[in-house]
C-alpha cells in the first residue's frame, strides 16, 4: 500500500465517523431533514420490525417527523434523548464505498431505554464529497420496560 493511498483511506475513514456524527446529532435535536440529508436521495432506512423499511429521503424524514410527534404528544414526554454509539468497524470496500458496523444505546432523562446494532452501507457523493448511507439497518436488541421509543411486542 503506497503512502497516498494510506491517506486516501484514513480521510475516507474520518469521513465516515463524520457521517455517524451528524446522523447522530441531528436525530437527537429532532432535525429530520438534517438526518434524512445523511442518506442518497435513494437511501433505505431499514427499521424491520419497529418501523419497517422506508425508502428516500422524504420517507424518512415523514416517519422521522411521525416518532417525534408521537413520543412528544405523551404525558410524560421524555425529555433530552441521546444516543451513544460505540465500537465503530469500518471496511472499505473501495475508495468511494465502505460497510459499517457500530453499537447504539439510547438513553433519557430516567435511563436506558433501548439499545441495538447499526449495519450500514456506506458511500461517498461525488458531487459534494460527503458520506451517505445507501442503506442503515437498525435492529433493536433490547429494550427498558416503558420504552419511550420501541412499541411493546
Amino acid at each position: 500500500m503506497t503512502r497516498e493511498m494510506e491517506r486516501t483511506e484514513l480521510i475516507a475513514r474520518e469521513g465516515i465517523r463524520d457521517l455517524l456524527g451528524r446522523y447522530t446529532w441531528a436525530g437527537d435535536a429532532g432535525r429530520t431533514a438534517e438526518v434524512a440529508d445523511c442518506f442518497t436521495v435513494d437511501g433505505v432506512l431499514d427499521l424491520g420490525d419497529h418501523g419497517g423499511v422506508l425508502e428516500g429521503r422524504a420517507a424518512i424524514a415523514a416517519e422521522l417527523d411521525a416518532v417525534i410527534a408521537r413520543v412528544a404528544s405523551a404525558a410524560d414526554a421524555p425529555g433530552p434523548v441521546n444516543h451513544h454509539v460505540s465500537s465503530v468497524l469500518i471496511t472499505m470496500t473501495d475508495p468511494t464505498t465502505a460497510a459499517v458496523r457500530s453499537y447504539f444505546a439510547v438513553h433519557m432523562v430516567r435511563g436506558l431505554d433501548h439499545w441495538g446494532r447499526y449495519r450500514d452501507d456506506v458511500v461517498m457523493d461525488r458531487i459534494d464529497g460527503h458520506w451517505r448511507f445507501a442503506r442503515r439497518t437498525v435492529r433493536v436488541t433490547g429494550t427498558a420496560p416503558g420504552s419511550r421509543f420501541v412499541p411493546a411486542s
